[in-house]
């Protein structure tokens, strides 16, 4: 029987700090809901719904001023920033996450924070959701930098901000984490996911114990909606087509708002307050379309007799209206809450269509219907707009606590994100990050070529001479160095290029020459990279049989970091997808103890002779083709007393004939190489 299982240090630690991301998310994301009820009380007055308060408080000059001066504050705040770029999202942290380059600001991050709260506290049409993820995000972003981990282990905390956020903005700990594995990391392995569920459910926790502890529409409904006949959920697929296409122009009603605010070439504050404005002349006759816009569900799900078709109308059209100024004047927040409001009025639009064609036999049951279609409706535009459908599903769920309308949300949200992809490719933040430039990674593969950076498998340890260093120097570098080749500086350190060993040959009989070679001469171009590039960018360099290897150096000046080689590619390759696969179990024992390695499945550690082919050369030597399936672990040698000496792979090793290998072998390219298909250099 095995011992007791060990639980590795590194793994403890991950978790520790997504505990304490989920912490600072719960109480930052719950003080920044305090925030903008202050803010609300203060601009508008006191009310539990804004659009009463709205009605009872203000005026006619102050409804259009409100938004309009929280605009304009929101546009200063932004000011603070120390570049001109344009505001930092919840787009951009997904882009940090999926490709792992960038970071975030704290001073910046403050300022936007500020903006958000401007624009969301005096009235503007966006979910605070957006801010509360940039606050989870950036105490992760502080943590890793003090910490200094890699650069997967900062996008998995970075992801754990998200995960918070989301959880703390709408009490919903499971669709916050799927949030961030399907729309932002895009896969689901269990190193990864497990933290995030960790911080989503300390943020939860913290939230329900410093707000409220009940789903958001979980009670108070005027009928029960027991259960759903078969033709109103077989309805569903109709409407997840229709939501499909409704989220496409949505979103391209967002992308034309932006457009022409951005046509204004106006300063900030003016473009801000300018949306405000538009928002406040809106609220002068449909207040219930400021702020988030929860109370417009409330509207559209209460009462026992349905919705007025004229009021569900009112509220598609002037939510969208609303959202597309706050947004496109630069209005930061996130898009799940209006997006949700406009799904469910949406679906409550479907089912009176539903209604008028085949009129139920009671009102109870057409109630039921539109309560049925506004849920499903929000799920569905949802699904669309992000193309996250399980996150959809499970937010509704958990936003609602009713279980009846798991099957007709799985069906209208599949069916909506399969429209929306068959349309545009595109969800709203991957087109957003295409605007910029960048696009997200699809498949375990392509991550890992596109996050993984040449700063990640360099070499630091690299041979260099002066430009003006004599050939015999030269020689001397290369016959003690086991590459075989050097780089060359100048006096001020720069890189100038390198010097292979077959580029001294022509020399080596001819003293005479060789007497008034200097490195210079020899020296040919070097291919360079910076660290910050990907390995999808350095890949196609090595399809020249002339590169065996790349110079690291940076900008400016061009100084020399490092190199990398395809070997080095190939490993680093290897471990980043293999980090994210699935993991088997495979023990070892001694005498005093049990431990267990956890081994990706499909390889194995073995033990092998030594080839002839491998004879007299050093481990990262050895053949790429080889590389690519086996990593060597240790080397154990024949002594003169009959023992065997044990040592470390280290790739300076040189291996000699009759000596054996314990390596890490994919086990079907094993396989193939013990039964001759295929040779280790080939």
């Amino acid at each position: 029987m095995g011992g007791p299982k060990s639980v590795p240090t590194r793994t403890v630690g991950i978790f520790l700090l997504a505990a304490s991301i989920g912490v600072a998310g719960g109480l930052l994301g719950t003080g920044f809901q305090h925030v903008l009820v202050w803010i609300q009380h203060a601009l508008v007055g006191p009310g539990d719904r804004l659009s009463d308060a709205v009605r009872t408080h203000l005026s006619t000059w102050q409804t259009l001023a409100v938004p309009a001066l929280g605009g304009v504050a929101a546009g200063f705040a932004l000011m603070l920033r120390r570049d001109k770029k344009a505001p930092f999202g919840i787009t951009d942290i997904i882009g940090l996450v999926a490709l792992r380059k960038g970071t975030i600001r704290f001073r910046d991050s403050l300022a936007q924070i500020i903006a958000s709260a401007c624009t969301i506290g005096s009235g503007g049409s966006i979910g605070k959701e957006g801010a509360n993820s940039h606050l989870a995000a950036t105490f992760a972003a502080i943590v890793s930098r003090w910490l200094k981990v890699s650069s997967r282990t900062r996008a998995m905390l970075l992801g754990c901000g998200v995960a918070a956020g989301m959880a703390t903005s709408y009490n919903a700990p499971i669709a916050g984490a799927i949030f961030v594995m399907e729309a932002v990391l895009g896969n689901f392995a269990m190193d990864v996911f497990a933290p995030i569920v960790v911080a989503s459910v300390v943020a939860t926790i913290l939230r329900r114990a410093l707000l409220d502890d009940h789903a958001i529409y979980a009670g108070g409904l005027p009928v029960d909606l027991g259960a759903l006949s078969w033709h109103l959920v077989l309805s569903a697929l109709l409407l997840g087509v229709f939501c499909g296409m409704g989220g496409i122009l949505f979103r391209r009603s967002l992308t034309l708002g932006r457009r022409a605010f951005a046509a204004l070439r106006t300063p900030a504050p003016i473009t801000l307050g300018l949306g405000g404005l538009c928002v406040g002349a809106i609220g002068l006759f449909m207040p219930e379309v400021w702020g988030n816009g929860f109370e417009v569900i409330e509207n559209i799900v209460s009462g026992a007799n349905p919705a007025p078709i004229t009021l569900v109308l009112s509220l598609f059209v002037w939510k969208v209206a609303a959202t597309v100024t706050t947004i496109g004047s630069g209005g930061l927040g996130g898009i799940f809450t209006p997006n949700l409001v406009v799904g469910a009025a949406f679906g409550a639009f479907f089912a009176w269509v539903l209604e008028t064609i085949a009129p139920s036999t009671d009102v109870t049951t057409a109630r039921s219907a539109q309560i049925t279609f506004a849920f499903v409706g929000m799920a569905g535009l949802c699904a669309a707009v992000t193309h996250a459908p399980v996150t959809a599903i499970v937010l509704v769920f958990e936003l609602t606590g009713h279980y009846e309308l798991t099957l007709p949300l799985m069906l209208c949200s599949i069916t909506a994100s399969v429209v929306a992809r068959m349309i545009d490719e595109d969800s709203y933040y991957s087109e957003a990050l295409r605007q910029k430039g960048e696009t997200l990674p699809t498949g375990l593969e392509e991550l890992a070529l596109k996050t993984t950076y040449v700063r990640d498998v360099m070499r630091k340890e690299v041979a260099t001479v002066r430009d003006v260093a004599g050939f015999d120097e030269v020689m001397d570098l290369l016959s003690k160095e086991r590459s075989d080749a050097i780089y060359v500086l100048d006096a001020e350190g720069a890189l100038v290029g390198r010097i292979e060993l077959h580029d001294v040959k022509n020399f080596i009989n001819d003293p005479t020459l060789s007497s008034v070679v200097i490195a210079q001469d020899l020296t040919r171009p070097a291919v360079t990279a910076s660290p910050d590039d990907s390995i999808a960018s350095i890949l196609p360099y090595f399809d020249d049989a002339s590169v065996s290897e790349i110079a690291v150096t940076q900008a400016n000046p061009r100084r020399l970091l490092g190199c990398v080689r395809q070997q080095d590619v190939i490993a680093g390759f290897r471990s980043e997808v293999l980090g994210q696969q699935r993991r088997a179990r495979l023990r070892s024992f001694d005498r005093k103890r049990s431990e267990q390695i956890d081994l990706p499945i499909g390889w194995e550690i073995t033990e092998l002779i030594v080839p002839p082919e491998w004879h007299g050369l050093a481990i990262d030597n050895l053949p790429v083709s080889a590389l690519a399936w086996m990593a060597p672990l240790t080397v154990e040698s024949p002594t003169d007393d009959g023992t065997t000496l044990r040592l470390g792979a280290t790739q300076d090793i040189v291996l000699q004939q009759g000596w054996r290998m314990v390596a890490l072998c994919r086990s079907v390219d094993l396989q193939n190489w013990r039964n001759g298909i295929a040779a280790p250099d080939e």
